[in-house]
């Protein structure tokens, strides 16, 4: 930019650029994917932090079954960080296997992103690679997962009194704290994560039944740009007029029209200052609104109807003052729900007469509040690009996209048509940072709820193994197999249930401070913990049924 400044002064004087980090863009698709990105490392290493706390779980009772074998290392003399860290390089080893085995399949899904093209006008991807930084990342990340689930046995069997441990045996009750904090944390991780894999669910569901409040059925698309030309205001202005004229006069054609952007588009839309008649601002800064330019017919193409006033002047009317149309948001917000026909609007360049109101409409994405918004006509501010709304009778939108080009290439032969869809493929295609996270929490969802319900199942039926002959006794002496059942399950549903409503809470706080509409249907909140306690109890009941089914005589000699 720089360079251009200094050797075509006339042209680029006073022209400068600014580069901005990826996160710092203000608006458009940088935004939305990085914190679709921190919102899913965050929900991924909430899952990693689960299946640490269902290892670390395995890991204590595992580590139960050694008491007699670390009282004997004691016994020889080993001291108490001698049994640490025999624990920890024994499970080190197993996490790093782990992080190995990981790192490989981070590999191959790199390159296959690398493979698969982002959806857009244009093939754009994604440079990813596993490099130095990242596999230095995977080993430390191995290293910690390592330290966290091998820090509960290791302690547990360090403290271990010599003379207890001596006298263990394999039917010694198992009944650890520990155990049981630990199985309460990975449920409640476990809720947390399967809270936000309904959410993300639930967002994507509404965003393809949510009325954008504007009909993109029977719409076709197309954009041109003169940018390269240095077509002057008259130019464009012409331009636009005659290729509205040529394309309206198709057979198939219902309304035509042409704006410089598209709702629901990943860049997104972009805002304005302004000033209008009848509003005083009491907080510094300026006002901003959603702006869009865009021709007469516009209206009807999308339709979206206009509550008040009218559509704009022809585009070659020279006698109407310039004209701008605003939508009812912006009406309540600014101007009280007064009336706005005949209100002066300025924005930094330009002063115009507001001649009619629209109904609301989604411009950025399904599902947000309701935006105000300003209209300019094409004819006030002519643009050396568009995009082409096509209305269509039949239905069949494609197939108006041969004549559409042979219009435009009959008005400029070196003009191309582009990134031609239907608005409903527009729609598709910039929901997929939506689907993205929907599709892998549809995988991720039921594996971690098959991980909490296997890690609570091994570690009942762990202790429940453990405790063959105090069952054996209960039965002797009359208790009945549904009553031992019952006394297993509330002995272990305690845990599960502290932890799912600490889960839930968490959840709650996290949804209240992140999703702008607030937390979302309540049903995810009620169903999943019910979901959650419902898997955990079934967990429960499988070890404690098989242990009610013991012959007393035989749970007695158990040995």
């Amino acid at each position: 930019m720089a360079q251009l400044a200094h050797d075509y002064p006339d042209a680029s004087a006073g022209i400068s650029g600014e580069i901005l980090s990826f996160w710092e863009a203000p608006r458009g698709p940088q935004r939305l994917l990085i914190s679709g990105l921190a919102i899913l490392q965050g929900v991924m290493l909430l899952l990693l932090l689960a299946v640490c706390g269902n290892t670390a779980n395995l890991m204590l009772a595992r580590g139960s079954t050694r008491q007699r074998e670390m009282a004997v290392r004691v016994a020889l003399g080993a001291g108490r960080w001698r049994i640490i860290s025999l624990v920890l390089s024994e499970n080190m080893l197993l996490a790093l296997l782990g992080a190995g085995l990981g790192a490989a399949f981070a590999f191959w899904g790199t390159t296959a992103l690398r493979i698969a093209p982002m959806i857009a006008a244009f093939p754009i991807f994604f440079p990813t690679k596993v490099d130095e930084f990242t596999l230095a990342f995977a080993i430390l990340l191995g290293i910690g997962c390592g330290l966290l689930f091998s820090a509960a046995p290791a302690v547990q069997l360090a403290r271990l009194d010599l003379q207890d441990g001596l006298r263990s045996g394999p039917n010694t009750s198992p009944r650890s704290r520990a155990r049981k904090v630990l199985m309460g944390v990975e449920v409640g991780l476990a809720a947390v994560v399967l809270i936000a894999a309904a959410l993300f669910l639930q967002s994507f569901r509404s965003a393809r039944q949510t009325d954008p409040r504007f009909r993109p059925e029977g719409v076709l698309l197309g954009a041109y740009d003169r940018s390269g030309r240095n077509p002057d205001d008259a130019s464009d202005r012409e331009f636009a007029t005659r290729l509205l004229e040529r394309l309206r006069s198709l057979p198939d054609v219902e309304a035509a029209a042409i704006a410089t952007n598209v709702p629901l588009d990943l860049h997104g839309i972009p805002h304005r200052p302004f000033t209008v008649q009848g509003h005083v601002r009491t907080e510094p800064g300026q006002d901003r609104a959603v702006s869009n330019i865009v021709t007469p017919g516009y209206f009807k193409v999308m339709g979206i109807p206009l509550l008040e006033g009218s559509d704009f002047a022809d585009m070659r009317d020279k006698a109407a003052p310039p004209q701008a149309i605003v939508n009812e948001e912006f009406v309540r917000r600014y101007l009280n729900a007064a009336d706005a026909l005949g209100r002066s609007l300025q924005t930094r360049t330009q002063t115009f007469a507001i001649i009619g109101v629209a109904r609301n409409s989604v411009f950025d994405a399904f599902g947000e509040p309701a935006q105000p918004a300003m209209y300019f006509s094409y004819r006030d501010r002519p643009q050396d690009r568009g995009e082409i709304h096509l209305r269509t009778r039949s239905g069949n939108e494609t197939a108006l996209t041969s004549e559409a080009r042979a219009i435009l290439r009959d008005l400029d032969p070196m003009l191309p048509l582009y990134d031609v869809r239907t608005f409903s493929q527009h729609i598709e295609r910039n929901l997929y940072l939506r689907r993205i996270p929907a599709r892998m929490f549809v995988v991720l969802g039921p594996l971690l709820l098959g991980l909490a319900a296997v890690g609570i199942y091994a570690v009942v039926s762990y202790a429940v193994a453990r405790r063959t002959r105090e069952i054996g006794v209960r039965l002797a002496f009359g208790a009945t197999s549904n009553r031992v059942v019952l006394q297993i399950i509330r002995e272990n549903l305690g845990a599960i249930t502290w932890g799912t409503v600490i889960g839930w809470l968490l959840a709650m706080v996290i949804a209240l401070h992140a999703i702008p509409n607030g937390p979302g249907n309540p049903g995810v909140f009620l169903g999943v913990p019910a979901l959650l306690l419902a898997v955990a109890t079934l967990a429960c009941w499988i070890p404690a049924r098989r242990a009610s089914r013991i012959d007393p005589m035989a749970a007695l000699r158990h040995e």
